[in-house]
């Protein structure tokens, strides 16, 4: 409050109020607690620092793999087909990191630097749990892909001089699971165009035994000259409707009708089949195809049955193309993890970290003792008042804590030492 006195200001406190100097000796007296549970804070974290267990860190980056075109898309061209459906698809950065962070290739590190036994202690009753488990042998991993365009593997683990050897082991694990993947899916593509190979070379066989035996039946024959011109381009047509048929059928034994590749390849196959349809509608006395009046029903089915024949030379062609692709995928290796920075052995650890343990033990000594010191400061001076005595004995009374009466004396120095 201020006043006026002699033409002059002056200000002064009410005896309720309290004033920094007021709070600056409650902390002077106290300065032996203060100082007690300080050094006492700073005293355990020096301790529990020193018994703590050092871990160290090791990372690896590698740059985002990007998969190379495969055998089937660089014949794409020249077989006129549709050579990525024979590819692993689209890949990205995420999908390694989800390989990375999987639990089957973290089966494969820990094969590599713990017994094989070790399955039959780990899992739902058994004597360890998974995650125990790994961070006691293989440490922790995470995976960052970064902006840059690389993929960042670290590993923290106790063991200095073992922390690098894991980190590298992840790697090299990614790359035998993409490989293992892709040989796979390859190895099935395979298969797949194995057996209808076979069936496309017993058609074709068929087709040619029946159009000999015709031809040595009625002695009906007809130039290559002739006949190539006409009907090749519609045969072509059929065995490229036959082989995308084929494509498709491999294709929906693992996805469905609304994957972007099976609706693109329903469409081209609807468009030769209508290209086909246009094609028939026009009719030329010279084309074999439609005769007009006058051709001998012999050469009519002599036609048929050599066109038979060329349909089925020409998709067995196609057939063996696509095999042969496959059957190169299959030894192929489309992916490479490229290694930017090959993880080394640390020479520092990362925990723990003992100048901040002290710093922050320190600060919350600080903070702790102070408190105790306000609240010793105000016991005290609750025991000299009667009124805030009675309070304060009913009080211990309702919580039962005479305990805590000798501690905060034991705490308050005594009036002579002041």
């Amino acid at each position: 409050m201020a006043e006026m006195k002699n033409g002059e200001e002056f200000h002064y406190f009410e005896d309720d109020e309290i004033s920094l100097l007021d709070l600056l000796l409650v902390l002077a007296r106290q300065k032996k607690i203060i100082m007690g549970i300080t050094t006492l804070f700073v005293v355990v974290a020096i301790i529990a620092s020193l018994l703590m267990t050092k871990v160290y860190q090791a990372s690896t980056r590698i740059l985002n793999p990007v998969q190379r075109p495969s055998f089937a898309s660089l014949m794409e061209e020249k077989a006129g087909l549709m050579g990525d459906l024979l590819s692993l698809g689209p890949t990205g950065g995420n999908v390694y990191v989800s390989m990375l962070k999987s639990r089957s290739l973290q089966d494969q590190v820990l094969d590599r630097f713990v017994s094989n036994g070790w399955r039959d202690m780990v899992g739902a009753g058994k004597e360890m749990r998974r995650h125990d488990f790994v961070a006691e042998n293989i440490g922790e991993m995470s995976v960052t892909e970064e902006k840059n365009g690389t993929i960042l593997v670290t590993v923290s683990y106790t063991d200095q001089y073992k922390v690098a050897d894991i980190a590298n082991a992840y790697v090299e694990e990614l790359q035998h699971m993409a490989d293992h993947f892709f040989s796979t899916e390859a190895a099935q593509r395979r298969g797949y165009y194995e057996n209808e190979l076979d069936y496309a070379r017993e058609a074709l066989a068929q087709a040619e035994k029946s159009l000999r035996e015709f031809q040595e039946k009625t002695g009906v024959y007809m130039g290559d000259a002739q006949l190539t011109a006409n009907i090749q381009n519609r045969v072509n047509m059929r065995a490229q409707i036959a082989a995308r048929e084929i494509q498709l059928r491999s294709l929906l034994s693992y996805a469905t009708h609304q994957n972007p590749k099976v609706v693109k390849l329903e469409k081209e196959i609807n468009g030769l089949k209508e290209e086909i349809a246009r094609l028939e509608l026009v009719t030329d006395s010279g084309d074999p195809l439609n005769p007009v009046g006058g051709m001998p029903a012999a050469r009519f089915e002599y036609l048929e049955k050599f066109r038979d024949w060329k349909f089925q030379e020409v998709l067995y062609n196609t057939l063996l193309k696509m095999y042969e692709t496959s059957r190169l995928d299959e030894a192929y290796t489309p992916v490479t993890i490229q290694v930017l920075d090959k993880a080394v052995t640390p020479e520092q650890r990362i925990k723990p970290k003992r100048k901040m343990m002290v710093v922050l033990a320190a600060m919350l000594g600080l903070f702790v003792s102070i408190l105790c010191a306000f609240l010793a400061e105000a016991w005290s001076r609750a025991e000299k008042d009667p009124e805030q005595k009675k309070k304060l004995k009913e009080f211990k009374e309702a919580l039962g804590v005479h305990w805590l009466q000798r501690v905060l004396k034991g705490l308050v120095p005594s009036r002579s030492s002041r």
